[in-house]
C-alpha cells in the first residue's frame, strides 16, 4: 500500500514539471521581447531627436536664405533709385542745364512717367524756407546740413500725413560751381523695406519688423503705427518672454554674422524661429519671425508609427520565428518612410532636397524636381558606378557631383558647391547644393543635402563686384583693380609695355572752366584710351588725372611712339570738341620685363619717364 501511495505521489508530481519549465521559458521568451522592444524603442527615440535636429538646421537655413534674399532685394531697390538720382544729378550738373528750367521739369515728368518712383528737385532755398514749417526743425536742419556739404542721404522713416502712409527719401545734392544749389528726391514707399517677392513656400511667415541697432521698431505702415519707437525686447517680455529668452533675441541681433536665425518657442506645436540681418543703410536690421513648416510634426508622427510597427513585427517574428518574413516588413517599412519623408520634404517647392545611400549606391530626389530640373527619373541605382547624373548638369560641373559623393567632409560640416543645372525650361541655370553626410561608427551611410536656384542672386553679386572695380566717372579700372589686372597680365604674356599718361595742367582746366568741365576731360581722356588701345588692355585710373595702360606684347619703340602720337592727335581732337584749349598728356613708359617683373617695378620706372617728359615739355 505504501508503494503504491508513493507511486501515485510520483504520478501527480511528474505532470506538472514540463508545466513549470513552459512557464519559464514563457518568461524568459516574454522578457526578451520585451528588453528587444525597449532598446528599439531607444534608438528610436534617439534617431528622433537627431532627425528633428537636422529638420530644425535645414529650416533654419531656410530661413537665413529667405531673409538674405530679403535683404538683397531691399539694398538693390535703394541702390536702384541712388543710381537713378546719381545719373540724373549728372544731367543737372551740366554747364548748359538749368535745374529748375522748363527744360529740365519737362525731363523729371517724362522720367517719372516711365518708373515706379518719382524723382523731384528742389532749389536749396526753398528747402530753407520750409524748415521754418517743419514740425521736427532740428532733425531737417541737419540732412540738409549734410546735403549742403555734397553728401547723398537715406533718410529715416517718416509719416506723410499728404500721402497717408509711412516714406523715407533719397536725395543727391546738385553742385553748380563747387556750391550746392538744390537737391533731387525720391521718396520711396516704407513697406518695401520688410516685404519680399519672394515665394514663402518653405516656411510659414509670422510677421516682419524694421528695427534700430537697439531694438527700437520703425513703423513702415498704419498698422505698424502703435509698434512705432516701442523697444522690440520691451514688447517681447509684454508677450511672455523671460529675460533669458530676449537676451538671446538681443544677442542674435547683435551677432557679428550677417544674417543668423535661432528658435525662440513653441506655437501650435511647431518651433518659432526669430532671423535677423542687418541692411547696410541707416543702421536698420529686418526682423523676420517665422516658423516650421509642418515638416518636423510629420516626422515624429511617421517615428512614433515606426516605432509601434517595429514593435509589433518584432513580437511576431519572436513569436513565429519567421526571420525572412521580419526582414522584408522591414524593408516595406523603410520605403513607406522614405516616400513619406520625401512627399513632406517636397514643401519646399523651390528647393530640391535629395539623398544618397552609399550602401546601395542609389541617389533619390524630392518629387518637386520634375518642376525644377530636367529629370527623367526621381530615383536612379548604381548611380556612382555607372556615372550618370539624375539632374542634367553642365559637362564643367559633372566630376564636381562625383567629388562631393566620393569625398564625405566629416560629420556636422556642411559641403558646398556651385554649378550649372538644366531647368524645366532647358535653359541652364546656377544653383547652391549643400550636403550634410551621415555617419554610422565612423563610416559614411548617407549624404543629405539640398540644391537651391541662386542665379539672381549670383548676377546681382556679379555686378556689385563689377562696381566694385571701375572708377564711376570714367570707367576705367580703379587703383587697386588696375594693379592686380596688369599682375594677372603679365604673369601670362612674354613681353609688353606698362604706359604712365598724366594730363598736362589739369588744375588750370578745373580753375578755369570749372569742375563738371574737368570730369569731363578725364572721362574723355579714358574714352581715348580705350580707342587708341586694343580692347583687352587694362585701362585704370590711378590719381585724380594720372592714368595706367598696359599693352601686352607690344615692345618696341617704333610702337610706343605710334600710341603716344595717336594719344596726342585725339586730345587735341578732345580739347576742341570740348572747347578746352592746348589739351594735351605727358606719357612715360616701361618695358616688361627688361625694367621690372611686376606691376611696382614697372610703374616706378614709367612714373619717373612721365615726369621727365612734363617736365621737358614745360
Amino acid at each position: 500500500m505504501g508503494t503504491a501511495n508513493e507511486s501515485d505521489h510520483h504520478h501527480k508530481r511528474t505532470p506538472r514539471r514540463p508545466g513549470a519549465f513552459s512557464a519559464r521559458a514563457l518568461a524568459i521568451l516574454v522578457s526578451s521581447i520585451l528588453l528587444v522592444a525597449a532598446v528599439v524603442a531607444i534608438v528610436f527615440d534617439l534617431y528622433s531627436m537627431s532627425l528633428s535636429d537636422e529638420f530644425n538646421k535645414m529650416s533654419a537655413e531656410g530661413m537665413n536664405d529667405f531673409t538674405t534674399a530679403q535683404k538683397v532685394e531691399v539694398e538693390a531697390s535703394i541702390r536702384e533709385v541712388s543710381s537713378s538720382l546719381s545719373t540724373i544729378r549728372t544731367l543737372a550738373e551740366a554747364s548748359d542745364i538749368d535745374p529748375e528750367g522748363a527744360a529740365f521739369a519737362n525731363f523729371l515728368a517724362a522720367w517719372n512717367e516711365r518708373r515706379s518712383y518719382q524723382v523731384t528737385y528742389a532749389s536749396i532755398e526753398s528747402l530753407k524756407e520750409g524748415l521754418k514749417t517743419s514740425a521736427i526743425p532740428e532733425r531737417d536742419e541737419h540732412t540738409l546740413e549734410l546735403l549742403e556739404n555734397g553728401e547723398s542721404i537715406v533718410s529715416d522713416v517718416r509719416k506723410s500725413h499728404r500721402l497717408n502712409g509711412y516714406y523715407y527719401s533719397i536725395a543727391e545734392p546738385v553742385v553748380k560751381e563747387g556750391h550746392v544749389v538744390g537737391v533731387l528726391r525720391s521718396i520711396v514707399d516704407a513697406r518695401g523695406l520688410v516685404t519680399s517677392t519672394q515665394v514663402k513656400s518653405q516656411i510659414s511667415f509670422l510677421g516682419s519688423l524694421l528695427i534700430k541697432n537697439d531694438g527700437t521698431i520703425v513703423a513702415v505702415s498704419q498698422d505698424m503705427e502703435p509698434l512705432n519707437g516701442r523697444s522690440l525686447y520691451d514688447l517681447l517680455q509684454d508677450y511672455g518672454f523671460d529675460e533669458a529668452e530676449v537676451q538671446r533675441i538681443r544677442d542674435n541681433v547683435e551677432n557679428d554674422y550677417d544674417v543668423a536665425t535661432i528658435p525662440i518657442g513653441w506655437r501650435d506645436g511647431r518651433t518659432v524661429f526669430f532671423t535677423s540681418v542687418r541692411l547696410n543703410v541707416n543702421g536698420w536690421s529686418i526682423a523676420n519671425f517665422t516658423e516650421e513648416a509642418s515638416m518636423t510634426e510629420h516626422s515624429q508622427v511617421i517615428l512614433r508609427d515606426m516605432v509601434a510597427a517595429g514593435s509589433v513585427l518584432i513580437v511576431i517574428s519572436a513569436a513565429a520565428c519567421i526571420a525572412v518574413a521580419l526582414v522584408l516588413s522591414r524593408f516595406r517599412q523603410k520605403a513607406r518612410r522614405e516616400s513619406e519623408r520625401y512627399a513632406v520634404l517636397s514643401e519646399f517647392t523651390d528647393t530640391v532636397l535629395f539623398e544618397y545611400s552609399y550602401a546601395d549606391d542609389v541617389m533619390e530626389l524630392s518629387p518637386n524636381a520634375r518642376s525644377v530640373f530636367t529629370v527623367a527619373a526621381l530615383k536612379r541605382t548604381d548611380y556612382l558606378k555607372n556615372g550618370t547624373p539624375l539632374v542634367v548638369v553642365h559637362a564643367e560641373d559633372v566630376q564636381k557631383i562625383k567629388e562631393l559623393l566620393e569625398n564625405p567632409a566629416p560629420e556636422g560640416e556642411v559641403h558646398t558647391l556651385t554649378l550649372q543645372a538644366r531647368s524645366a525650361t532647358g535653359e541652364y541655370r546656377w544653383y547652391t547644393v549643400k550636403c550634410r553626410y551621415l555617419y554610422e561608427s565612423d563610416v559614411p551611410y548617407a549624404a543629405v543635402g539640398k540644391m537651391v536656384d541662386v542665379t539672381q542672386q549670383r548676377a546681382v553679386e556679379e555686378q556689385l563686384t563689377w562696381r566694385s572695380q571701375i572708377d564711376g566717372l570714367t570707367k576705367a579700372l580703379n587703383k587697386v583693380t588696375t594693379e592686380e589686372r596688369v599682375n594677372e597680365v603679365l604673369d601670362t604674356c612674354e613681353a609688353g609695355r606698362l604706359f604712365v599718361i598724366d594730363v598736362d595742367r589739369f588744375k588750370q582746366v578745373n580753375d578755369r572752366y570749372g569742375h563738371s568741365m574737368g570730369d569731363r576731360v578725364l572721362a574723355g581722356v579714358a574714352r581715348v584710351l580705350f580707342e587708341v588701345f586694343r580692347q583687352d588692355d587694362p585701362v585704370g585710373r590711378v590719381g585724380g588725372d594720372e592714368f595706367i595702360v598696359f599693352a601686352p606684347g607690344l615692345s618696341s619703340e617704333e610702337a610706343a611712339e605710334e600710341k603716344k602720337e595717336a594719344l596726342r592727335v585725339q586730345l587735341v581732337t578732345l580739347g576742341r570738341e570740348l572747347g578746352v584749349s592746348s589739351l594735351s598728356a605727358s606719357v612715360g613708359t616701361a618695358r616688361y620685363p627688361e625694367d621690372g617683373a611686376r606691376y611696382e617695378e614697372l610703374f616706378d620706372v614709367a612714373d619717373r619717364a612721365m615726369y621727365r617728359a612734363k617736365h621737358a615739355r614745360s
